[in-house]
């Protein structure tokens, strides 16, 4: 392989490596327990009333029809329908736990109490870390296109989507953002400007 070649493709594969590799890094994060077709299914207790609780779950097929629910330890259950995001939120069912399925579908166990707000917080810090690589390697690729070899990593306040994660995963995942953002910001110069 001559000089030419072989510098050529170790540029290639570097890119591609500084391309892909915070990406996979943000991905490599322990990702939340899921059942095996990627749905999902939580168990809220109703504040005030430690007999009643909300089932409400995600990756749901809406052509399947609805999301039947059957409550593993007493007589309890019912159904929600799928909207067309893939998620549902049952009526007021007792207190328990569920598992949720549909019609020719997997079976979910249902989770609640500190291991479905563990999920929720996970995922959270999960998604804000992957938000951060991706937008800090568009902005840094953005700014060395234009010539701003010197800009510094400028990590936006992330908007937090709504999840209902304790304080805690709130600040993990604003900090899993911002590292993922400077670092991928600071790939993508280095990358752009010094190659």
């Amino acid at each position: 392989m001559n000089q030419r070649t072989r510098r050529t493709l170790c540029t290639t594969l570097m890119a591609c490596s500084l391309a892909v590799g915070p990406v996979t890094a943000a991905r490599a994060v322990n990702a939340p327990a899921a059942g095996p077709s990627g749905s999902e299914c939580f168990v809220e207790a109703k504040a005030g009333d430690a007999t009643k609780a909300t089932v409400t779950g995600g990756g749901f097929a809406k052509a399947k029809g609805k999301v039947f629910l059957d409550q593993t330890d007493g007589d309890g259950g019912g159904t929600a329908t799928v909207g067309d995001d893939g998620t549902f939120t049952s009526g007021e069912v007792p207190a328990g736990k569920y598992v949720a399925f549909q019609q020719g579908g997997p079976r979910v166990n249902c989770v609640g109490g500190q291991e479905a707000q563990d999920i929720v917080n996970q995922k959270l810090i999960l998604s804000e870390q992957t938000r951060g690589t991706n937008e800090g390697w568009a902005q840094g690729r953005k700014l060395a296109k234009s010539g701003a070899c010197d800009a510094k990593a400028e990590p936006r306040t992330p908007n937090l989507h709504g999840l209902a994660a304790d304080s805690e995963a709130q600040k993990k995942a604003e900090e899993a953002y911002k590292n993922a953002y400077s670092a991928s910001f600071g790939k993508a110069i280095d990358f752009y400007c010094h190659h």
